[in-house]
């Protein structure tokens, strides 16, 4: 599956491919700036067929998603000793 994101650059879409690189059926994931004038990033997804491309995306997104949050309560949480 190839999926074309306007208005993203490399930290999205890095992130992205990093977490769908964790994913069991996923064989293959990268992306591409087709230009770097174009403001878009082209995401290519390949999976071994027992989980679609789109749902891996979806589940890399909501892992991206815990990870901030996450992220942002043990940031905003008193730390031991401060």
């Amino acid at each position: 599956m190839e999926i074309e994101i306007v208005g993203e650059e490399h930290t999205l879409t890095n992130l992205l491919v990093g977490l769908l690189a964790k994913d069991s059926h996923v064989k293959n994931a990268f992306y591409n700036a087709p230009h770097p004038l174009i403001d878009s990033i082209v995401m290519t997804i390949i999976t071994d067929g027992q989980e679609k491309p789109m749902d891996a995306l979806l589940n890399a997104i909501d892992e991206a998603v815990n990870l901030t949050e996450q992220f942002e309560k043990e940031f905003k949480s008193p730390k031991e000793g401060q």
